[in-house]
């Protein structure tokens, strides 16, 4: 089981345990609007989640994992890398949320360091993106505090945003 560590923060794959403070963290309205994905049918979502944990980590090594406050073992969102299709071509995305109370606080920052480094030096990937709404303004500062650079506009999942590039090279 992948666990990374950083000054505050425990980031691992999540187990069935964490698909309630999930669920509500997901459902809140300053989140739903960027995890479309996520349905209001508790049922249906948690058969995906454990789907999910069952065969995503295994598969492919990497995933989207849990962000833990380390001192609380308690889930305050989510970060990762995926495989995902953007402008037709196979990429690896970096994708993150917070629950509403724990933004403004640098946990994104750290989480998204410490994934950006293991992608990077464990994982040898020499490229992530991210595609952020426009008016995303919060994650837009954290990609460039990260040292992505934006490179475009595309649309993605239906929705118009703009492509970020991170490479291995970057400092951050």
């Amino acid at each position: 089981m992948l666990s990374l560590e950083t000054d505050r923060l425990e980031i691992r794959e999540m187990t069935k345990n964490d698909f309630d403070d999930y669920f509500r963290i997901c459902h809140q309205k300053e989140i739903h609007p960027y995890v479309p994905h996520v349905s209001d049918n508790y049922d249906i979502e948690y058969a995906r989640f454990v789907s999910y944990i069952q065969m995503v980590y295994g598969f492919y090594g990497f995933g989207l994992w849990g962000i833990f406050l380390k001192d609380q073992n308690r889930l305050i969102g989510q970060a990762g890398i995926e495989s995902q299709i953007v402008d037709d071509n196979g990429e690896i995305m970096l994708s993150y949320f917070l629950d509403k109370d724990y933004r403004s606080m640098g946990y994104a920052r750290e989480a998204c360091r410490k994934i950006l480094e293991y992608a990077g030096e464990d994982l040898e990937f020499d490229r992530i993106v991210a595609v952020i709404s426009p008016d995303n303004t919060s994650s837009i500062h954290l990609a460039d505090s990260l040292g992505f650079q934006r490179i475009k506009e595309t649309i993605y999942q239906d929705k118009p945003g703009d492509l970020y590039v991170w490479r291995k090279d970057t400092v951050s």
